[in-house]
């Protein structure tokens, strides 16, 4: 049964005539009596009442023509929501966020996301670097925002910012006092240091920063997130490098320091699998990759740095 004989019939019972529903269906006459009478062919019943006029229903017909009306508005229901789903307006998001990106520029983004598509239900799971990229590339995550450019094969990364490292200081250490604290500084202290496999670029950086200074960072590889980097130096374990916006995270006895030429940044990235993205994820994506000026549709990106006490707010 199609819709389109459907909608005749209960346009024919809103004209009252088969001339009046013909001219408002932009068909003849005869044309629009042939679809009826199908209709009723494949109903087995007889809907109208053909020997009155204006057009009078049967007690079968005045039925089907309330039924008819429930099922119409159901169907532009249906259209409607698939519209919304198409255009990302409607559906699900499952985002995974190295742990540490829960205190930075990251959930206020998400927020207005949010604001933006309400219809869209976003699950955040917040996991160290190695547990997220495993679950984008299993398929129980849409879209992961992480502290590195993952490059896993079919996966596409845009780098979203950069934010500067800090030094994460036990509030008792001789550099605590300092307004800043170099590389050169550090030289004889015990480094809490990311392994390089969470975070190739970051880690790099930090190792290349350490050499011009002199010396080769000594001291535990901690696997986990900067969280835990701070809980340890916290703990005495060793100094450790922290991005800037998880200064906002205060310990009673840890400082933390800007960190003096070379300046060297934590790089936040977005990845996602083009090929598996559903129309929310993919509106998700172009949203922050707007909202960061990172090129949707290439492989560059444009470089922008996020100041910690100004986080960005002019989303589109």
């Amino acid at each position: 049964m199609e819709t389109r004989r459907l909608e005749m019939f209960v346009t024919l019972v809103d004209a009252g005539s088969f001339r009046s529903a013909a001219e408002q269906l932009f068909i003849s006459q005869p044309a629009l009596s042939q679809q009826i009478n199908r209709l009723e062919t494949d109903l087995g019943l007889q809907l109208i009442d053909r020997s009155q006029r204006p057009v009078r229903l049967t007690a079968a017909g005045r039925e089907f023509h309330i039924r008819c009306r429930d099922v119409l508005d159901q169907v532009t229901e249906i259209e409607s929501l698939m519209s919304a789903v198409k255009d990302g307006t409607v559906g699900r998001v499952r985002l995974g966020l190295a742990s540490a990106l829960m205190y930075g520029h990251v959930p206020s983004a998400v927020k207005v996301f949010r604001e933006a598509f309400p219809r869209v239900e976003v699950e955040i799971s917040n996991r160290v670097t190695t547990q997220v990229q495993e679950e984008l590339e299993e398929g129980r995550l849409d879209v992961a925002i992480l502290f590195t450019r993952s490059s896993m094969k079919g996966l596409t990364s845009r780098r979203l910012y950069s934010e500067p490292y800090r030094v994460a200081l036990p509030i008792d250490h001789p550099l605590a006092g300092e307004e800043c604290v170099t590389f050169s500084q550090l030289r004889e202290e015990s480094v809490i240091m990311i392994p390089r496999h969470a975070a190739p670029e970051n880690h790099d950086a930090l190792i290349v920063a350490c050499m011009q200074a002199d010396f080769s960072p000594r001291g535990p590889v901690v696997a986990g997130s900067y969280l835990d980097h701070v809980a340890l130096t916290s703990a005495g374990f060793g100094v450790s490098f922290v991005p800037e916006s998880l200064t906002r995270l205060r310990l009673d006895n840890v400082v933390y320091k800007p960190i003096g030429a070379p300046t060297v940044e934590a790089t936040i990235s977005i990845s996602w699998f083009q090929d598996r993205a559903n129309f929310a994820a993919r509106a998700f994506v172009e949203h922050f990759l707007v909202h960061y000026h990172a090129s949707p549709t290439t492989e560059g990106y444009q470089r922008v740095t996020v100041p910690l006490t100004q986080p960005r707010k002019d989303y589109s």
